[in-house]
């Protein structure tokens, strides 16, 4: 029973994510996608890879690997930050 109510969420969570692509919701498009994203994986960690049963060893792992996942995403947006919005090539008029 466990197994249909998650299967449930996850399809509410995905009619979630397509209907967000016909609203124009501007740059907050991107954070609802993200959240609703983030939602899924968790649903899939805690209920399919059984992780609330799993073991004090497997959580860590699993945690070290969020962990890791969170420090790409923040080196990559730091080296997105700093860098110097310019035009495409093929769009500058000269």
């Amino acid at each position: 029973m466990t197994y249909v109510l998650t299967w449930l969420a996850l399809m509410g969570l995905l009619a979630l994510t397509l209907s967000s692509s016909y609203l124009s919701m501007g740059p907050w498009n991107s954070a609802a996608n993200l959240a609703i994203s983030c939602a899924k994986a968790l649903l899939i960690a805690v209920f399919f890879m059984h992780l609330r049963q799993a073991g004090a060893l497997l959580r860590l792992a699993a945690c070290i690997g969020l962990l890791w996942l969170a420090l790409l995403f923040g080196l990559s947006w730091t080296d997105l930050g700093t860098r110097a919005s310019s035009p495409a090539p093929w769009s500058s008029r000269y």
